[in-house]
């Protein structure tokens, strides 16, 4: 095990990802050279993406500890914020790999988004996130219900190209948001696909009912579309804000996703089959206190 303090530090500004790679990009890739067997992601989603992206592809497990101001993977392991279960599952001794999905040189374990999100991402404080948690999304969220669509192009595969007016686009490789809502009801971690929604409510009566239709977690939501693919690719009009895993990247014209399958061996709640991440986390409690 790797037990580096590099490792274990929070993400010191919201715009980290902003700002070039991520130091625990190279302090885990030297954690691999030497031989390490389990790396501990402790901090928020900079710092698990930084170490996704340095684990892909290897055959070192990752285990995730919640921390930091938002931490996107910990809330799919079904951890909210508890580090005993988090150390918890890790001595269960489960283990599985999962896909993830890469956007240039980074790599996501959840889910990558362009617009919407992206802007509530940056409209979110840190501070209040501390103190409320997924909550605070919300304010952030409110911040921009009423801004204009993207203009876009959508390619899935080599399928042709089609044109939507979407208020934001996640491409996920599982499907829990913030406070562990679920959004892609469809999306399997280790599938070798991608899990598209496009989001194009218009008015707040539109959102109301994309909200309470995923809360539902009714097969056809209003205003949202899904599809699956391996490479998904986003062009838009103008430059729109991005983000991997909750992670703020710069605004770009284009996401470009494609699919890694089963690249990154991941430590998981017991049984390690099952199709929801999360499944039994809070039984890992007990585990973490002996």
């Amino acid at each position: 095990m790797d037990h580096r303090p590099g490792l274990h530090r929070r993400r010191r500004h919201h715009h980290a990802g902003l700002t070039g790679p991520h130091p625990g990009v190279g302090q885990t890739a030297d954690a691999v050279r030497d031989g390490a067997e389990l790396v501990f992601a402790c901090g928020g989603d900079g710092t698990v993406m930084a170490c996704v992206t340095a684990l892909a592809g290897t055959d070192v497990a990752l285990a995730v500890l919640p921390a930091g101001t938002g931490n996107l993977l910990a809330a799919n392991l079904g951890l909210s914020g508890d580090l005993a279960t988090g150390i918890g599952v890790v001595l269960q001794g489960g283990r599985r790999r999962i896909d993830v999905g890469a956007v240039g040189d980074q790599s996501f374990a959840v889910m990558a988004g362009m617009g919407f999100d992206a802007h509530m991402l940056d409209a979110t404080n840190d501070t209040a996130k501390k103190h409320i948690g997924w909550l605070a999304y919300a304010a952030g969220a409110a911040r921009h219900l009423r801004d204009r669509p993207m203009r876009i192009s959508i390619t899935l595969d080599d399928k042709p190209s089609f044109a939507r007016r979407p208020r934001t686009v996640i491409v996920g490789n599982v499907g829990r948001l913030q406070g562990g809502m679920r959004l892609l009801n469809d999306a399997q971690p280790d599938d070798g696909l991608l899990d598209v929604a496009i989001l194009s409510p218009r008015t707040l009566r539109h959102w109301l009912a994309l909200g309470w239709g995923v809360l539902r977690r009714k097969s056809s939501v209003p205003s949202m579309e899904t599809y699956t693919a391996t490479r998904v690719a986003i062009r838009a009009k103008r430059a729109q804000p991005r983000q991997l895993d909750g992670d703020l990247i710069e605004p770009g014209k284009e996401l470009l996703v494609t699919v890694r399958p089963q690249a990154l061996v991941l430590c998981v709640p017991q049984p390690a089959t099952d199709p929801d991440l999360a499944h039994d986390a809070g039984l890992a409690k007990t585990s973490g206190a002996q």
